[in-house]
């Protein structure tokens, strides 16, 4: 028999140390998504320098307007909570890196559904309802949903981090000769309840998305919003499938390139396209473009 921190071959007459593994920064697999999510935070960091200087353009007004500073500002926050997966785990990352991811995606979700219903219902149901869109407009229905929302992510990761609190940890049950150094949240009821919870806020971002697939080409975002939530999706799907057949060192790698997914189908689906007209086709952000759109 060996210490805790010992291992033996079968049959051997010694003990030998086990190696102590975690996803280190100097790692082939860490280079690679630490570029990547680099990468995407100097694009946010450089769209929404674009946006500020284009601001009364129609394009950006289409957008959201100053929204798109709020929505770009979760992203980055989210983005910065994954590099809390790189070096030795300690309390502090281990408190931070699931949870402001769940919450930047959540603000960025919760702000491209309201924006999607609010195209959606100007083009289709102001008309209709006009004592509701009224209601909606003058009560600030669209800040009032999207502080709603994000308050509700917020509390389940509060009491996610108090209750169910992800603390490092040493596991020696996964190899005989290793000891894997990891955070103990994903297997915590809060960790669940709040992807849960930005797994609907997906659905409903998806579903107001395609409803507005019949609008003005101008505000018809529905393919490129479609193509970016179905994209978060399949990451996670693949994470937890990985998660459940998988749990060696290279775990945290896999949840950092799901997150990163996420993250970066996010931002090219919604402003990708924008940064493409502003840039390269000017002649497309004018407000007679966009009449003539409404009235084809």
């Amino acid at each position: 028999p060996c210490g805790k921190e010992e291992w033996a071959p079968e049959g051997s007459e010694s003990c030998f140390l086990r190696t102590v593994v975690f996803l280190t920064w100097h790692e082939p697999i860490s280079w690679v998504l630490l570029a990547a999510n680099t990468l995407l935070l100097l694009l946010v960091a450089g769209t929404a320098g674009l946006f500020a200087w284009h601001l009364d353009t129609p394009v950006v007004r289409s957008a959201g307007g100053r929204l798109c500073f709020f929505m770009l500002g979760s992203l980055a926050g989210g983005s910065c909570g994954l590099y809390g997966f790189f070096g030795e785990p300690t309390l502090a990352t281990c408190l931070l890196r699931q949870g402001l991811f769940a919450l930047g995606f959540a603000i960025f979700l919760s702000c491209l559904t309201i924006r999607s219903f609010q195209l959606v219902f100007i083009f289709k149901f102001s008309a209709k309802v006009p004592t509701f869109y009224q209601a909606w407009v003058q009560n600030h229905g669209p800040r009032l949903f999207v502080v709603i929302s994000s308050m509700a992510q917020l509390l389940i990761c509060v009491t996610w981090l108090a209750v169910w609190t992800p603390l490092p940890t040493r596991d020696y049950q996964r190899f005989p000769q290793l000891v894997v150094l990891d955070c103990t949240e994903a297997n915590s009821p809060g960790f669940m309840v709040a992807f849960a919870y930005n797994g609907l806020l997906s659905v409903s971002a998806f579903a107001c998305s395609y409803l507005g697939k019949d609008l003005p080409e101008n505000y018809n975002e529905a393919k490129c919003v479609t193509f970016s939530l179905l994209l978060n999706f399949v990451s996670w799907i693949g994470f937890f499938t990985t998660a459940s057949v998988y749990q060696g060192k290279y775990l945290p790698a896999v949840n950092v390139l799901a997150a990163l997914s996420s993250l970066s189908s996010g931002f090219s689906g919604y402003f990708l396209p924008k940064c493409y007209v502003i840039l390269c086709r000017p002649d497309l952000n004018s407000t007679e473009h966009f009449q003539a759109s409404i009235q084809d």
